[in-house]
């Protein structure tokens, strides 16, 4: 928890002498949902087969 304070204290300075904990952990779920809203989005892609689907073949016994 003191990690917490810390690193919020140095993206925003203190407001109140000592913020409660709930109080820092909302503070920072806040920043992190900021960040998140900030990352682009990449779209996804599929892998490409490494083999191509394997085709069944019909054998008819010569009459």
């Amino acid at each position: 928890m003191d990690t917490l304070h810390t690193v919020l204290r140095a993206i925003q300075p203190e407001k109140k002498s000592s913020p409660d904990h709930l109080t820092v952990f909302r503070e920072f779920l806040a920043h992190l949902d900021r960040i998140q809203h900030k990352a682009p989005v990449k779209p996804v892609t599929r892998p490409a087969r490494t083999k191509p689907a394997r085709r069944k073949i019909s054998r008819r016994k010569a009459t």
